[in-house]
């Protein structure tokens, strides 16, 4: 601002210097070092061994307090950096790689240690610590890959569990990603096609006739081990269709007609009537464990740990894992440092922000999953307010939905999957996506409105007054709303978030936290943050909203939409069928529609074969393997 001070450029260079010693002797080493490498770029000439002694110094100082917090990585990284912009010309440089070699070489020791104890586990994460300080240490590479061939285990941070394994789950994610792992259903639902789900029968062929009528298996290796007969796969399925049955499915029930067997190697399926995807209603396993053909079963539970080992009577090759171990995670950031260190290998799902950082390690890796979650809030309480159809349309009102997805959730990671929906199916990444075949385009979004969300709850309210005038009753005041979450980082702050935007309405409500999917008949909480995986609308509709279903609903226009859809015998009629009952939901909202949001999981390089976009994490899990490069 003052162009004609006397010497401009050394007031510049002395306040810079200035600056740099204030702030060291105020004990802020960051912005100390930050400010020195200013004044050293802006000014290179600038009294040269001085300024660059000051950066060794402070630079010294702050890697001793990244190895004292255990953070190697991070030093490692800084020493390089420095390394590379001041072509090796810092003390610093040469004296704190000759300390990495040192730390490096007291973790070999420990491994080795660990390993003649036996404690594998602890021997491979004192080795993968000894290469995170220093990838090049003579023979390390060769030692970690001998570590990991001796006794190969993965361990994944997770933050939601579960006693059920169900690949086919729809609102729960923990029980969705153990069922990949350790069951093996009859059909396997493996990606989206042109027309609905791409299904793998587990033992042989499936062909669907013309009509839609019929549903040929043919069995391949009839008499191996593992490997059941049409008498037995038969047996099965019209065991789930008998009333009587403790597995009797009433969805399967109403699609078969009978099961017609010809020989050991085939069955025919006849059905009541032409259906799309009969395949959708056979994702369980055959009850027999001899015919059970997962890669892993579970081995034990301690704590925060659940072990999973090695199943098929044929042992595992070179590298890969004997036994993968799940361990439960409360702060997304310790699963992300341990992740970091070596201390977990794989972290099954990522808050975006967290992905961001990730990206900056290059022994770290991320993969998105193939197709997205649908969130949704349930209403389930009591209160005559939810039965309220203008109380609904309140709440829905009072989110700003697009702030909170694009700048609560996602912040700078949004992707075309990423978006605010308008009824219960996802609406994929564009209108031509084969996923969105049941998503009404024609239904526009509620938009943000807090002052409409106000007048509604007024007209709730008179609402009840009116009634509980005509039923000579008080009438009944607006109730502080139960907001349930699943105990996961990115739901909690959704749910917060919710919870602050009905405040401004005039609609209170707290947050509740839950770690298992609440039962029908709880009613500790009023409304359910739901994600849910409805990847095969023609078949989910129901299981969504039906009986049992996680969104069960007596609402008799839903109810009749979704018969429609069960009657539907072809796919233009399906499309329809859906279209109707997603503008239904729209209309009547027994459920709230939030947004889909895609998936990311994340892993350190030394797991290879990883799926690409896989539906769940243990996707082709016996494909993995383990090994530093």
């Amino acid at each position: 601002n003052y162009p004609q001070t006397v010497d401009i450029v050394s007031l510049h260079q002395d306040f810079l210097f200035q600056s740099a010693r204030n702030m060291a002797n105020e004990g802020d080493l960051p912005h100390t070092l930050a400010a020195l490498e200013e004044l050293q770029k802006k000014f290179p000439d600038f009294r040269i061994k001085e300024v660059q002694n000051a950066i060794s110094s402070v630079a010294s100082k702050l890697i001793e307090d990244l190895i004292r917090r255990d953070d190697l990585g991070v030093a490692r990284a800084m020493v390089m950096r420095l390394d590379k912009d001041y072509k090796g010309t810092l003390p610093v440089i040469s004296k704190t790689k000759e300390r990495f070699v040192e730390i490096a070489q007291e973790f070999r020791q420990k491994a080795e240690d660990f390993r003649t104890k036996g404690e594998f586990a602890r021997a491979r994460q004192a080795a993968v610590r000894m290469l995170e300080i220093e990838p090049d240490l003579e023979g390390g590479k060769d030692f970690l890959n001998q570590l990991i061939k001796e006794f190969p285990l993965v361990r994944v941070g997770v933050f939601q569990t579960s006693a059920t394994p169900d690949p086919a789950a729809i609102a729960d994610w923990g029980s969705m990603r153990i069922g990949h792992l350790v069951s093996s259903p009859i059909f396997e639902f493996r990606n989206t096609g042109s027309e609905g789900g791409m299904y793998r029968f587990a033992y042989g062929n499936a062909v669907q006739s013309d009509d839609r009528m019929e549903l040929d298996l043919s069995i391949q290796n009839v008499g191996r081990t593992g490997v059941p007969n049409s008498l037995t796969v038969s047996e099965s399925l019209l065991d789930r269709a008998d009333v009587h049955s403790p597995n009797y499915f009433p969805s399967w029930a109403a699609v078969l007609q009978s099961v017609s067997v010809s020989g050991p190697e085939r069955l025919r399926l006849r059905l009541r009537r032409p259906h799309v995807l009969p395949q959708a209603f056979l994702q369980w396993e055959l009850p027999e464990p001899a015919f059970q053909r997962a890669y892993y079963q579970s081995k034990e539970t301690d704590g925060s740990r659940t072990t999973y080992q090695w199943a098929p009577e044929v042992q595992p090759v070179d590298f890969q894992p004997r036994e993968i171990i799940e361990i439960k995670y409360d702060d997304p950031t310790k699963a992300v440092n341990d992740l970091i260190k070596g201390e977990i290998e794989i972290i099954d799902r990522l808050f975006p922000a967290d992905a961001r950082r990730i990206g900056a390690f290059k022994t770290l890796k991320t993969e998105a999953y193939a197709l997205p979650m649908v969130h949704l809030l349930v209403p389930r309480g009591k209160t005559p307010y939810l039965e309220d159809r203008e109380f609904r349309r309140a709440l829905l009102y009072a989110i700003n939905r697009e702030a909170i997805l694009k700048e609560e959730l996602l912040g700078d990671s949004v992707t075309p999957l990423d978006r605010v929906i308008s009824g219960p199916f996802p609406a994929g990444a564009s209108d031509s996506d084969a996923l969105a075949y049941a998503y009404n385009t024609a239904i526009e979004n509620l938009p943000y409105d807090p002052r409409l969300a106000k007048v509604l709850v007024l007209i709730a309210q008179a609402n009840q007054t009116t009634r509980a005038q005509k039923r000579k009753e008080p009438a009944p005041k607006l109730p502080v709303l139960r907001l349930g979450v699943p105990n996961y980082e990115s739901t909690k702050v959704a749910g917060q978030a919710i919870v602050q935007a009905w405040k401004i309405a005039g609609i209170e409500s707290v947050l509740v936290p839950y770690d298992q999917f609440p039962k029908p008949e709880d009613d500790s909480l009023d409304i359910i943050y739901l994600s849910a995986a409805v990847w095969e609308p023609a078949t989910d509709a129901e299981r969504l909203f039906g009986i049992g279903g996680p969104a069960e609903t007596g609402n008799q226009y839903i109810v009749q939409a979704i018969g429609k859809l069960n009657q539907a015998q072809n796919w233009r009629e399906v499309r329809a069928a859906c279209q109707d009952l997603h503008s239904l939901v729209a209309s009547h909202l027994p459920i709230l529609p939030l947004w889909q949001i895609s998936e990311t999981l994340a892993y350190r390089s030394e797991i290879v074969g990883i799926a690409k976009k896989p539906l769940g994490l243990y996707q082709d899990a016996q494909k993995w393997r383990i090994q530093v490069r």
